[in-house]
């Protein structure tokens, strides 16, 4: 499965910067560099990354209170984040795990490794969207099936009424068996009304004594 490998560099040293964005521009990545924590924000925002490889000490704003604002955001509170030091002594270590850091690197850099620990949470990220859009696909295909299931009875109902309609019959009895159809139209409208409703039940974990695609009953949860 192919997907855009955004990373975002935050490295206050241009020289350092130049060469990470080297390195990775010629491995596939595709690349955003910022020197200050206020363009970093900004480039969350715009290029999405999927990876930020982010120096502590930065100029304007810490790498960890960055983290702790991609920690807090909806939109990018699950972002790889590889914080990068010089000096990482235990504590500060500690720190930017519990905030939510996924990795450390030291300086100086070694291209091979920290291409390596890249490579390793892209593979992660790879199998983690396989896992979803298979699971998306079968619940399309249960959404399929309810749907033909619960239609099948009004229109098979309507085609008999049709049907019926075409014969010789008294009026009364061809405007029951209208009556009739626009009854099953309604149903169907129903239906799909249902339908709308009980599709945000879809991947996720089912209600106790409520399959997951019951539309009678998820509707009206």
């Amino acid at each position: 499965m192919f997907f855009e490998k955004r990373v975002l560099l935050v490295e206050d040293d241009e020289s350092l910067l130049g060469m990470l964005q080297t390195v990775l521009s010629n491995s596939g990545y595709q690349v955003k560099g910022a020197c200050t924590g206020t363009d970093a924000l900004r480039l969350l925002e715009e290029f999405h990354p999927e990876l930020v490889l982010m120096d502590i000490g930065l100029p304007d704003i810490s790498g960890l209170e960055i983290l702790r604002q991609v920690r807090s955001h909806p939109a990018t509170q699950d972002v790889i984040v590889i914080l990068l030091t010089g000096s990482a002594g235990l504590e500060m270590k500690i720190e930017g795990f519990s905030t939510g850091a996924h990795d450390y690197i030291s300086k100086p850099v070694n291209p091979r490794e920290l291409l390596l620990r890249i490579e390793r949470f892209f593979k992660t990220v790879a199998i983690q969207r396989e896992t979803l859009e298979r699971q998306q696909t079968e619940d399309l295909h249960t959404v399929a099936n309810t749907l033909a299931h619960e239609l099948k009875t009004p229109l098979g109902a309507i085609h008999n009424d049709v049907c019926l309609c075409l014969l010789d019959l008294p009026l009364d009895e061809i405007k029951n068996r209208l009556l009739s159809i626009e009854g099953n139209v309604k149903r169907i409208e129903d239906i799909l009304v249902k339908l709308r409703s009980a599709v945000r039940f879809v991947s996720k974990e089912p209600i106790p004594g409520i399959p997951l695609l019951d539309l009678e009953q998820s509707s009206r949860i």
